[in-house]
């Protein structure tokens, strides 16, 4: 039988922040990423996603070139990068960044591989601005990438971000179904698990969140939005980036993962997030919706 861990977050304001750390507590860390409202007169001026094929390390494998970049239109009390590498819907690694009194933060890692595969990589980029009087807000956005890797023996080593002509077309379809097929059974397991209504849910991945950075989730307003993907990043890397914490205590790491499915309640009181660990842990992650 598959083992369950179920954690509760809650959109991040002071109390509920605190409440949330004492009851999901991993040792030593210092760095966290906390949701403070949205300066909207502080803009990034730059944040990028990158994945790219550098080479054929031998006939078995290559490597991909994984980069994360971004700016800040002026310098920040604390500057926070993020970033998540899925391979065929599955965690492959993540990388993080957190520097003081900075405006800008450069990260980059190489990841060897082999075979064919399609990799997805969402980054969450943030800053905490301290201002006179205590005040503290925050300035966010997200990034994405992605690169299908072509690695047969029939032809040489290739990749594409889209279709350039028909093969490729075909390649991103067969992996594609791939994907999907294990993808689906994963999540129908875990809705079936929790008993999810999934009719009462509007239903995404977590790597198709990037597409909300400049729209606002469906039933939301922009600002709502901005405030519930923040609360979202925050309980994400507590619960998830760091480690998944079981029943017994242990922290198991998120790597071999599957792909978060996200799901945003109708009635815009709640959303879900649901994933299966690599040992087979079902992990259902749930943040309340302030009014």
């Amino acid at each position: 039988m598959k083992k369950q861990i179920l954690i509760f977050f809650i959109l991040a304001t002071v109390t509920a922040t605190s409440l949330y750390m004492y009851n999901n507590q991993t040792s030593n860390v210092k760095e966290s990423i906390i949701y403070f409202p949205i300066d909207p007169s502080v803009t990034f001026t730059s944040a990028d996603t990158e994945v790219i094929l550098l080479e054929e390390k031998d006939e078995d494998e290559y490597e991909i070139q994984w980069k994360v970049n971004s700016t800040l239109g002026k310098e920040a009390y604390l500057r926070q990068d993020i970033s998540l590498l899925y391979e065929d819907g599955m965690l492959k690694d993540t990388m993080s960044k957190w520097v003081e009194n900075t405006d800008t933060l450069q990260q980059k890692k190489i990841v060897t591989n082999e075979d064919s595969g399609h990799f997805e990589a969402i980054s969450f980029h943030h800053a905490e601005l301290h201002y006179p009087n205590d005040i503290i807000k925050s300035a966010q956005t997200m990034s994405y990438d992605q690169l299908y890797v072509i690695d047969t023996p029939l032809q040489p080593l290739e990749s594409f971000k889209a279709p350039e002509n028909e093969e490729d077309l075909n390649n991103k379809k067969m992996l594609d179904h791939a994907t999907n097929q294990q993808l689906k059974v994963v999540w129908h397991n875990l809705i079936r698990h929790y008993n999810v209504s999934i009719e009462n849910y509007y239903v995404l991945p977590l790597t198709k969140l990037y597409d909300y950075s400049k729209l606002p989730l469906p039933g939301l307003s922009k600002e709502k939005t901005d405030q519930v993907i923040g609360g979202l990043w925050e309980g994400i890397y507590k619960n998830y980036f760091l480690g998944v914490k079981s029943p017994n205590g242990e922290i198991e790491s998120p790597i071999g993962s599957s792909l978060p499915l996200i799901l945003i309640s109708k009635d815009m009181t709640h959303l879900i997030l649901l994933t299966e660990t690599k040992s087979g842990q079902n992990v259902q992650l749930i943040q309340y919706i302030n009014p």
